[in-house]
């Protein structure tokens, strides 16, 4: 038989004891505050990532702003959002307002719209070429608005929807920013479009999460979505991501946002800018954003 000292049993007697706290502590201490304090190992705070666009914008911040959503963490992180020109971004709300009114029974996706030469405007797409008096189902001009984003397409859905009817469902619809003001490339006397990263992002969120229309139109603007051509800020930096987005570019401004699949997890990230110096940099400082966003979401797929 081993016989064992003062000192070594003293040092088991302490070892048992430690084992018993840590045990009582594992399942009395509630597993939300586990899981609390896992989060906060893990998820960037609001002023880390402020910081981390600082970083990235310079001297450009503050013509900036930024909307990002993890569906992991549930609530969203916005940078400076303020109502701002959203160039072709507002053809969003124009396609949620149809596709509203397709799930209401005023409008069909089959039903003809006649292009008509008041609307027949330059700019991105290629419907204008059919000619006036072309027919076009509903269902084609919205793809075209979005994939294309085609102005003729917008200007005839707009006409079709009545932009008052689009105004309604977007305050109906909580976004406090936002408002259409003129047609595509018409009317541009008036008083300008606008809209925000924080109305946008929320738009975006609702169609990730089936709770803008309904599951059925929801997947039909997100599948119009991962279709948009114009590839330069986004899916450049990521392109091994699946992004169903949109874009907006004018003279002094280039924004994109939209919903982010990868196999790390997914996320929402809307950027506007306005008055920048040019668009190269803009879309340069945009990808960086993206690809650090991009980071976050990988890291905490390890964790």
């Amino acid at each position: 038989m081993i016989k064992l000292d003062g000192s070594i049993k003293l040092l088991i007697a302490v070892n048992i004891v430690l084992v018993a706290v840590l045990t009582a502590l594992y399942f009395f201490v509630p597993q939300s505050e586990q899981s609390t304090a896992t989060e906060k190992r893990t998820k960037p705070s609001t002023d880390d990532f402020e910081r981390m666009l600082r970083a990235e914008l310079g001297e450009e911040v503050s013509r900036f702003a930024v909307y990002f959503f993890n569906p992991k963490t549930g609530e969203p992180i916005i940078f400076q959002s303020r109502p701002m020109r959203p160039a072709s971004m507002i053809k969003m709300f124009v396609m949620a307002a149809a596709m509203a009114d397709v799930r209401d029974g005023k409008l069909s996706l089959d039903e003809r719209l006649t292009l008509t030469e008041e609307n027949m405007v330059g700019g991105a797409g290629s419907i204008a070429g059919e000619g006036v008096g072309a027919q076009v189902p509903v269902r084609k001009a919205i793809e075209l608005m979005i994939v294309e984003s085609d102005n003729t397409a917008t200007n005839i859905l707009i006409d079709r929807l009545g932009m008052n009817n689009i105004n309604r469902y977007i305050r109906e619809n909580g976004c406090h920013d936002t408002v259409m003001n003129h047609k595509m490339m018409l009317d541009e006397g008036k008083m300008t479009n606008l809209s925000s990263v924080l109305d946008l992002g929320e738009l975006f969120r609702r169609i990730y999460r089936h709770e803008c229309v309904d599951e059925a139109r929801d997947l039909l603007m997100i599948d119009y979505l991962l279709k948009q051509e114009d590839t330069d800020c986004f899916p450049s930096a990521l392109p091994y991501w699946n992004i169903a987005h949109k874009t907006g570019e004018v003279a002094g401004l280039y924004d994109d946002g939209g919903i982010f699949y990868g196999a790390a997890g997914d996320f929402v990230l809307v950027i506007m800018n306005d008055d920048i110096d040019g668009r190269e940099d803009a879309i340069d400082r945009m990808k960086a954003i993206a690809i650090k966003v991009a980071q976050i979401i990988e890291q905490e797929s390890k964790t």
